[in-house]
Order: C-alpha cells, then sequence, then structure tokens
C-alpha cells in the first residue's frame, strides 16, 4: 500500500501496488518510479485490507436509467383548435434519494434502489434536467472492503446480462465506522479502479433484454436468488459472461464454451430429476431435456435444434475424430446454432433465479 494526501488534505490509499518501471532524472538527485495500482480509496488510510470496518456502499451507472424506465419528470402539452401545440410545462420530483426499492438479502445484506432528480440552469438560459439511479448496498455487522466490493460487482453483473452488455459504474463510494467512536462516520470514500468485463461493450440497440418492469413483482426474490448464486451456478453463469466476450471474431471455441455450459447445467441442475439410475446421459439427450423445457416460451419456439448435429460437432471438436468430419456446420451455420444454443443458455440461468414461464415470455431473446 502507498499512503498519501491531495492538496485538500483528503486521505488517500493506492492498494497493491507493483513497481513497472525505474526512471533515473538526470535533472535532479532522485529515480521517479511508475507503479500499477489496483484500488484507489479516496478518504481514508486504510490500515489493513482485512479490516471490517465497512458499513454501506452506494454507486451508479451509465445504463441503470434505461433498465428502470422510470422518470420523475412530467412533460404535459395543450393543444390549440389547429391540433398544434399551444403551450407546454416541464415538472420533476426534485426529493433527495426518493425510495424505490427495499430488498433484504439476508439477515446482514440489504439494498435499496433510489433515484434523485436535479436541475442546473446554463448559460442562454438554457435548464438541464437530470435523473440518477442510486443503489445503496448496507449491512449491519461491518465487512471489509472487498466483501462489499463483491456484493457491489455481483450486483452490476445482474444489470450486465440483462444488457448483455458492459455496465460501467458511474461512481462507487464507501463508508465506514471506526469501532472507538458512538457515531457512524458519514464522510464518503471514492473508489476507482479498472474493471475487467467479458461481456460486449454494445449490446444490439443498447436495450435491455429484460427490464425492471417486467419483473418489479418477483424483483425482491429474483434478487436474493441473483445474490446467493452458490458453487453450482456460478461456472455456468461465468461461461454465459464469455460467450459474449468475442461476438465479432467467432471461432469453435465459442461454439464449445456454450455447447459445455448447457451439459454442465443439465448435469448440475437436472440429472436428480431425470436421471434416478445414475447412468451418463448423452448430450443429445441432454439438450433436448433443456430445449422442451422451453418449448412453451414464445420467443424460443422458433428455434430449430438438431440435437444429433450439436453433439456430433461438439465431439469433433474435442477429439477431432475424422468419423466425425462429414457432420460438421458450415462455418456461418456454426454461428447460428451457437447464437441460439446461447439463448437456451441465457433461459437456463434466468430459470434458477426465479424467472418462470410468464416472465421468459416477456424478455427479447432476439437482442441475444
Amino acid at each position: 500500500m502507498i499512503y498519501g494526501i491531495d492538496s485538500s488534505h483528503v486521505k488517500i490509499s493506492l492498494l497493491y501496488c507493483s513497481v513497472t518501471n525505474h526512471d533515473k532524472s538526470y535533472r535532479s538527485n532522485f529515480s521517479l518510479t511508475t507503479y500499477r495500482i489496483q484500488f484507489i480509496l479516496y478518504g481514508i488510510h486504510l490500515l489493513n485490507i482485512n479490516e471490517k470496518i465497512f458499513y454501506k456502499l452506494n454507486f451508479n451507472t451509465d445504463k441503470l436509467n434505461k433498465w428502470f424506465l422510470r422518470s420523475n419528470y412530467k412533460n404535459s402539452y395543450t393543444f390549440n383548435s389547429n391540433n398544434q401545440i399551444s403551450k407546454f410545462s416541464i415538472s420533476y420530483d426534485s426529493s433527495v434519494d426518493k425510495f424505490l426499492f427495499n430488498v433484504q438479502i439476508d439477515n446482514n445484506f440489504s439494498i435499496e434502489i433510489l433515484s434523485n432528480s436535479w436541475q442546473n440552469e446554463n448559460e442562454f438560459d438554457d435548464i438541464s434536467i437530470h435523473q440518477i439511479y442510486l443503489i445503496k448496498i448496507s449491512t449491519i455487522k461491518a465487512i471489509t472492503f472487498f466483501e462489499f466490493l463483491e456484493k457491489a460487482e455481483r450486483l452490476n453483473l445482474f444489470f450486465e446480462l440483462a444488457f448483455a452488455s458492459k455496465v460501467s459504474f458511474i461512481n462507487l463510494s464507501i463508508f465506514n465506522f471506526q469501532n472507538n467512536q458512538e457515531e457512524l462516520k458519514n464522510e464518503s470514500i471514492t473508489v476507482y479502479y479498472n474493471r475487467v468485463s467479458f461481456l460486449r461493450e454494445n449490446a444490439q440497440y443498447d436495450r435491455p433484454i429484460f427490464n425492471f418492469q417486467m419483473i418489479e413483482k418477483k424483483f425482491d426474490k429474483i434478487l436474493c436468488n441473483w445474490m446467493e448464486i452458490d458453487s453450482k451456478l456460478l461456472p455456468i453463469l461465468n461461461y454465459l459472461v464469455k460467450s459474449f466476450q468475442n461476438d465479432y471474431f467467432f471461432d469453435p471455441s465459442n461454439f464449445m464454451i456454450v455447447v459445455n455450459a448447457l451439459e454442465g447445467f443439465h448435469r448440475r441442475f437436472r440429472d436428480k430429476k431425470e436421471n434416478k439410475d445414475k447412468v451418463e446421459i448423452p448430450l443429445k439427450d441432454r439438450l433436448n431435456s433443456l430445449v422442451n423445457e422451453f418449448n412453451s416460451i414464445r420467443n424460443f419456439k422458433r428455434l430449430k435444434f438438431n440435437t444429433f448435429l450439436i453433439s456430433r460437432n461438439r465431439h469433433y471438436y474435442s477429439h477431432f475424430y475424422e468419423k466425425d468430419f462429414k457432420y460438421l456446420y458450415e462455418m456461418q451455420d456454426l454461428i447460428n446454432i451457437t447464437f441460439d444454443l446461447r439463448k437456451l443458455l441465457y433461459c437456463c440461468v434466468l430459470r434458477e433465479i426465479g424467472f418462470d414461464d410468464e416472465l421468459l415470455n416477456m424478455i427479447n431473446l432476439e437482442l441475444l
């Protein structure tokens, strides 16, 4: 760690600093050292990364407005007899941190979703109205910085899944308290770091595949399931996320990632229901079982899966047996079936976090 202060005497902690370069300055008697820094905490000298001193984390992102599709501002128009606008007005609710939603994740964690609006008066009498959504993660018992960061990353990944593209933090602030103080410290500590994301930078039209209005009635249950994803689903989710990585640079490995994830999903979540004799189920049968599970979904019905060919192609790219060569898809056909299989995998993940048939019928699979 490296500690410092800025010109306003604000404390700064640089975490996980590694030397990348030494430069000798010939105009002075000291050398310059360049560091690669993983995290910057602006507002604290963190003495130990394992200190359990944090109780709240706030963040907002660049796409929450598109996901919630709710506005604190309203437009009204008056029309004359010629059906032309003769008058209009704009109003907005400037209440600080207007409450929207509260979800209790477990005995220690809760998540609040708030919105806020404000105006800026610019030159030439222009007025700009802004709106943001704020996510607040709170805990009863203090936890470490990295434990809180993991919660924020998991929640942000939920929004990335909704858009099937990268969602960036606009700001990320964490709050701490000291054990020898009676009152909690409310000064925010701003967090800066480079996030690694395997999702596409921009989805088609940048529209969400599902939004808040679709899942509002079951949002608390879905969010709790999402935040508590266990080790059985996490590798499947990671494969789904990775499948978006090389959309524009396709090769057979993209196909393999999705097929292996589907096989793993069926093995982990469906074997107990369908494999009472504990015999090895062929990939073809596993895929047929998953496809049949979603055949009642409106946007899914049009997809055609030749599970025999899919299985032979997976077998070829796994072992390169010549006997499987005659079953190979042409490259464009392999691309098309990979995208269709990814839609199936997407539905499988959503099913496990609480999406029933009604919700799955509302999602826009075409954006995948």
